[in-house]
């Protein structure tokens, strides 16, 4: 009966040391808040030739290092890949955009670094010079895009920032006459412009 009610203390005891504890969360304390709006460049193969791609991304900074947001870039290099019926050259025409995460680390340090990734979607597709094609014979196919990736980040003003990096952009699901997964896919190059409140 003694040993019982010894354990029976004990277990109360525990339990109580144990309900003082504080639960470990993600994000303790005050949640400070920021955003940021960014031009983007970003370069690597397509179809086996060098391209450039423009756009932007933006998001929602989680106490100066977690971000929530999203972005989108489209192909601007003119790659000729076949003929119109009417005799017109045809050109690519890829772009793709989705969501993003991004974690970065050191923040308040001048130079440090950030990695992120990128879950979207894409479309693909041929045109002529003025922007158009014949939609039976060519039409537009989408894709399934993930870029993960990772940047350096330099802190120029406490508004602005530089990112140099790079990303691997994987593409699946493309079914298109002239273009494959391999000719979307490849390592870039990127420079992003940002600006915000970080």
């Amino acid at each position: 009966m003694i040993r019982m009610a010894f354990l029976l203390i004990f277990f109360v005891s525990l339990s109580g040391l144990l309900a003082q504890e504080d639960a470990e969360t993600l994000f303790s304390g005050k949640i400070e808040s920021g955003g940021y709006g960014a031009f983007t460049m970003k370069t690597g193969q397509v179809h086996g030739r060098t391209g450039l791609f423009l756009g932007g991304q933006g998001g929602w900074i989680i106490n100066h290092q977690f971000v929530i947001g999203g972005g989108g870039c489209g192909l601007v290099s003119e790659y000729k890949i076949a003929e119109s019926e009417e005799g017109d050259d045809l050109f690519l025409s890829f772009g793709y955009g989705g969501g993003m995460l991004e974690y970065i680390a050191l923040p308040n340090k001048l130079i440090h670094f950030s990695v992120q990734c990128l879950i979207g979607a894409g479309g693909v597709t041929y045109m002529d010079k003025t922007g158009n094609t014949d939609p039976q014979t060519y039409p537009a196919d989408a894709c399934f895009v993930l870029e993960p990736g990772f940047t350096f980040e330099l802190n120029v003003t406490r508004h602005f920032r530089i990112n140099l990096g790079g990303s691997y952009r994987m593409v699946r699901g493309v079914n298109f006459v002239g273009t494959s997964n391999e000719d979307l896919s490849d390592v870039t190059f990127n420079v992003l412009f940002k600006f915000g409140s970080f």
